[in-house]
């Protein structure tokens, strides 16, 4: 081998390794992103005026992206459907045994279709903390005669889907949550947007 194939050869090899992890993520074309996950930080009112216990819902902004950047026209193998997700909890200070230092995590199923895009987002709203979090333990502690005040803690919302061709693809987002029984007005539960 001559020392121009050579070059060539260690050329091609250095550039196979520069490949962004994105496009190493699954098998898809396309990826899912959660772009933006509102109201973040979220204020979590464990128990509403009236002793109702509601739950409470983010909005989930969403896109489908290609993986390759020089498609520039999407096509329909390419739309998602997000068919799952999943809540998980956990705190800064490392403590995340579910049921006493966080609620248990959840999961729900939904449809929604993410189309092919190059811009934009849809919005998916997700129950983050559902009621039957508010009636356990730690978050029981902070409704009327609890112990605690407030509690800071994080939501990690997962989106699971497939491309229409049948691909798998996720997406991950983590929010704020500030739990606490505030001093509010409300006599019945917000509905989602």
């Amino acid at each position: 081998m001559n020392t121009v194939n050579r070059i060539a050869l260690l050329a091609a090899l250095s550039l196979a390794g520069c490949t962004a992890d994105y496009v190493k993520d699954g098998n898809a074309p396309v990826q899912l992103i959660i772009a933006a996950l509102e109201p973040n930080p979220m204020a979590s009112d464990v128990v509403i005026s009236t002793g109702g216990v509601c739950p409470d819902f983010a909005d989930v902004s969403v896109a489908n992206r290609a993986k390759n950047l020089n498609i520039s026209v999407p096509q329909v193998p390419q739309a998602i459907i997000v068919n799952r997700y999943e809540v998980t909890y956990y705190r800064s200070d490392g403590r995340a045994n579910q049921g006493v230092d966080v609620p248990f995590f959840i999961s729900g199923a939904l449809t929604a279709t993410v189309d092919a895009a190059t811009s934009g987002t849809i919005t998916i709203p997700i129950e983050v903390v559902r009621r039957q979090a508010k009636l356990e333990p730690p978050l029981l502690q902070l409704a009327p005669g609890g112990q605690a005040l407030i509690v800071t803690m994080f939501a990690k919302i997962t989106l699971y889907g497939q491309t229409i061709a049948g691909q798998a693809v996720t997406a991950s987002g983590s929010m704020q949550l500030d739990m606490a029984n505030f001093a509010d007005s409300s006599t019945e539960c917000a509905q989602p947007n």
